[in-house]
């Protein structure tokens, strides 16, 4: 609840996740529920996104204090050589058309995967200026029928930790940002686009909770992934370029080089990521150094 100016409370917002929970909450309470509960102030962006009480928790391994989710590195992939096309926002399906123009001639691109991290540095060249980044969706985008259905995740949010311009230095902001569910009936949010500042000293993060198809039984843990971006050459940490990035819904999904398949539906569930883009928005201000 929040206070009008009169002092009156005021309803707090409906999250556009929370709506989709509504929708599917018979079926997955049970299974989300206890896993990823949130406190109501993570629907707003105040100021730093970790607290005392969350950082002692995960130190710990636990987020929040839940011993029954295991924190675990985000596994990120890099699509070679998707600096070079000129739109990121609007993408082909599954990535199955790429083209680049150089020297005036059309070119199609490949699609060879890299782990982020075995770049030598990130973009010095995306600080003094405005980035976008953009949640475009999953990758493989359908879901497949019959059987393989079921080895879909039932459930994923995805949060990044967006730098703040305010003191003090090194500030981030939790934006939650894109959700995925599959069960009673497939829903996901649309594709979502926004502008951040990056710089030194303020590390843009990414946090993604999956619950695995049979979580709570055979099927295992819901798992919590983080991961920080950066802009020099910080070991094992995803390079902040332009470009085209898959998350992989498993700690392990991008460890190794990958071609990706022609036809989207030969794409293994343990391939499985979240497609993101990240790209300069308009003008630069210029070089920063630390």
């Amino acid at each position: 609840m929040t206070a009008s100016d009169d002092g009156a409370p005021l309803p707090a917002r409906l999250r556009r996740r929370d709506f989709l929970a509504l929708g599917s909450a018979a079926a997955l309470t049970p299974v989300v529920g206890h896993w990823f509960a949130r406190p109501a102030s993570a629907a707003t962006l105040p100021g730093s996104s970790t607290g005392p009480a969350e950082a002692s928790a995960a130190s710990q391994g636990h987020p929040g204090g839940n011993p029954a989710v295991q924190v675990l590195p985000l596994s990120v992939g890099y699509l070679e050589g998707s600096e070079l096309l000129q739109n990121l926002r609007k993408l082909p399906p599954d990535l199955q058309v790429l083209t680049v123009q150089r020297r005036g001639g059309t070119f199609s691109a490949g699609r060879h995967i890299l782990p982020s991290h075995s770049y030598p540095s990130g973009d010095p060249s995306l600080v003094g200026g405005a980035v976008r980044m953009t949640v475009h969706d999953l990758y493989p985008r359908r879901l497949p029928e019959g059987p393989a259905a079921e080895q879909w995740p039932v459930a994923i949010d995805l949060d990044v930790m967006v730098p703040l311009l305010d003191p003090p230095a090194g500030s981030t902001a939790r934006f939650m940002a894109w959700s995925y569910r599959r069960l009673p009936a497939e829903d996901r949010s649309a594709r979502v686009s926004f502008v951040l500042w990056p710089d030194w000293y303020s590390d843009l993060g990414l946090e993604m909770r999956v619950v695995p198809p049979g979580a709570g039984s055979a099927g295992g843990h819901p798992r919590l992934l983080r991961t920080r971006f950066t802009l020099g050459n910080d070991l094992g940490r995803p390079r902040l370029l332009k470009g085209i990035y898959l998350l992989g819904l498993e700690p392990n999904t991008w460890n190794d080089d990958a071609d990706l398949p022609d036809d989207p539906a030969q794409v293994p569930p343990e391939r499985l990521s979240v497609l993101v883009t990240i790209e300069p928005e308009g003008l630069r201000i210029g070089p920063s150094h630390r």
